[in-house]
């Protein structure tokens, strides 16, 4: 796990850019640095050292002098994907997943992204063809940003190395009122010309006449699992499936960690944990974090002492000082203060760990969210309104009432008219600060996904728009930022494409159940969990950090909105804002301006810290 830079440019390279883009996001990647020059190309890598801690997979890395890499995230099939090369003659210098990659690229090209089963965003630069190819894995695990304006392309594994790239970027007033989750719809950020890699792609950069072309490697429409409609070999299947995301997983050459929230999913990668035989890399006393409103706190204590474990406990912080929330605002990139999640992998790095198997991802594939269960619940009763017009036409009215009285069933059922119109429109801010302007174009893979979706049914076309586009890309930016910046590397094998594919396709009456959500994830583990988990119908995660407008706080928007850099904002109405402040109106309005204004105080306070080489070859161990 790492974190990576680079500057394309048609004019003159400033060496201390990319050693700027590099110390700005240092905290992926603490263990090493490296750069790469070649002609107009500057590459830039931070290496968080997990698989293969030697000298040997330090990065940019070549093993010919032609194609180089620097590589963010993990291959968890990399030594199957090795013993395959090596049969076709590959030599290897290190026993790195990185080198791996280097050779699955020479023999397979960009086909060797089908191979690899991981988390990725991989930067291949090809000497000879003078080109340069960025990769995402499936589902944007791994974060990746890419910038082009003043005759340069920039990309980096977050914004904050972009802005510190020595280019300016202002916000767009186009898309600076849409959610976070929508601009991960819409692969945008907030700032002019700063753009999100698309998930399950490559782009094709021209080095020498910066040209981009985006092709989409990842078809998830050509991976439709089969699901067996025997229930009792569904789950065995199911839970097979699971219990091998998890142990691919647990391949590291420094310890591992985990975490409980108390929560269905968490306790079923903790359970899992704890039934492997060799478990002498992985620390099995979970992280639990304490804090006010937690519902499910007793339940984490209960099943760690089930499985005889010793629970690490951590107090969340929950204070509000100025510097804390604009520093935990431009750690995480957005304008939602999610500071427990901070709290946890801060803890996990101070106890000495780097990697943290968790279990993010199983709402988005098993439909454990309100939306999926409304539109669940609006195929299902379309499907028995369906049933009654089909009554009514073969039998009549009066055979309908004494079916729907015989049986029970409800009355007087309408169909809705389905749609996926609020997947292309994007949700405007209710802000009344906020210019509601948004001028965003769908991105043409979601057309195209949604005109194929007419062939699925509502509750697959729903839960896998949810899955890959927006909500299930934020949740996991936002957990990689927040780990990240304590250099700990989440794994979730909920992830993991296979299990996650075959989870999308499990009919959506295993999914919800005798009021339970996820209850094929239930049944499947329920003997190894405890009575307290198996009963609960909570959903508890790390929710962000609570805004209370007491005294305390209102003084803490007015010491800021008196700001001399608030007040000469150009996106929004300074005057107004301090004149609302004062009188106690619109003050959640505020907040949201208030938190993107920190969200920028942070970004500019990292600039600022950033430490100048003298600008010359020499200063830096540049390879070329």
């Amino acid at each position: 796990m790492c974190g990576i830079n680079g500057i394309i440019s048609s004019e003159s390279l400033d060496l201390n850019n990319i050693y700027k883009m590099n110390s700005a996001i240092k905290h992926r990647g603490p263990d090493d640095e490296g750069a790469l020059k070649y002609k107009n190309v500057l590459l830039g890598h931070v290496r968080l050292s997990i698989i293969d801690l030697s000298k040997n997979g330090k990065q940019p890395m070549s093993n010919d002098g032609n194609l180089w890499i620097v590589f963010n995230g993990e291959i968890y099939n990399f030594l199957e994907l090795k013993d395959e090369l090596i049969n076709l003659n590959y030599r290897f210098y290190s026993n790195s997943d990185t080198e791996v990659i280097l050779n699955a690229y020479k023999e397979w090209g960009v086909k060797c992204f089908d191979k690899f089963n991981g988390m990725w965003a991989i930067a291949l630069l090809d000497k000879k063809k003078d080109t340069i190819i960025i990769s995402r894995d499936r589902y944007g695990v791994k974060p990746c940003y890419i910038s082009q304006q003043n005759k340069k392309i920039i990309f980096s594994s977050e914004i904050k190395g972009i802005l510190s790239s020595g280019e300016n970027y202002e916000y767009d007033l186009n898309k600076i009122s849409i959610s976070s989750r929508d601009k991960e719809k819409f692969l945008t950020t907030e700032y002019k010309n700063i753009n999100i890699i698309a998930p399950g792609h490559y782009y094709q950069i021209n080095i020498n006449d910066l040209s981009i072309e985006k092709k989409r490697w990842w078809y998830s429409f050509d991976n439709i699992s089969s699901t067996n409609i025997n229930y009792s070999k569904l789950k065995k299947e199911f839970k097979e499936k699971l219990v091998q995301a998890t142990n691919i997983r647990t391949i590291a050459d420094t310890k591992i960690s985990t975490s409980l929230s108390g929560g269905i999913d968490s306790a079923v990668i903790f359970s899992i944990l704890n039934s492997f035989k060799n478990t002498s890399n992985i620390e099995l006393n979970p992280f639990i974090v304490k804090y006010k409103g937690n519902n499910t706190y007793e339940e984490a204590l209960d099943l760690a002492k089930n499985k005889g474990r010793k629970p690490i406990i951590i107090e969340a912080k929950e204070d509000q000082t100025y510097e804390n929330l604009s520093n935990i605002l431009s750690t995480l990139e957005i304008i939602n203060p999610y500071s427990k999640q901070i709290d946890l992998y801060k803890a996990q790095k101070d106890h000495g760990f780097k990697v943290s198997i968790d279990g993010h991802g199983a709402d988005e594939s098993l439909g454990g969210y309100l939306n999926n269960i409304v539109d669940f619940a609006t195929y299902f009763q379309n499907n028995l309104a369906g049933s009654y017009e089909n009554i009514i036409s073969m039998y009549g009215h009066n055979i309908l009432k004494d079916t729907i009285k015989k049986n029970g069933f409800a009355e007087n059922l309408k169909k809705f008219i389905v749609s996926y119109d609020n997947f292309i429109i994007p949700a405007k801010s209710d802000n009344i600060y906020l210019s509601n302007a948004s001028g965003l174009e769908p991105p043409k893979e979601l057309l195209d996904d949604i005109k194929e979706l007419q062939n699925y049914s509502f509750e697959f076309g729903s839960l896998y728009l949810h899955a890959a586009y927006g909500h299930l890309q934020w949740l996991l930016t936002k957990w990689d930022k927040a780990s990240m910046s304590s250099s700990v590397e989440i794994r979730s094998p909920f992830m993991d494409w296979k299990f996650f594919q075959f989870c999308l396709c499990i009919p959506s009456e295993y999914k919800i159940k005798n009021g339970q959500s996820k209850s094929i994830l239930r049944e499947s583990f329920k003997n190894d969990l405890t009575d307290k988990i198996n009963s609960s119908k909570l959903k508890q995660g790390l929710g962000k950090q609570e805004i209370y407008f007491d005294e305390k706080f209102n003084n803490f928007f007015k010491t800021i909105i008196n700001e001399n850099d608030f007040k000469s904002s150009n996106y929004f109405d300074s005057k107004k804002i301090i004149d609302d402040v004062n009188s106690g109106n619109n003050l959640n309005s505020v907040w949201g301006i208030v938190s993107r204004y920190l969200l920028n105080k942070g970004y500019q306070n990292i600039v600022q810290s950033l430490n100048v080489k003298n600008n010359s070859e020499e200063s830096y161990n540049l390879l070329n």
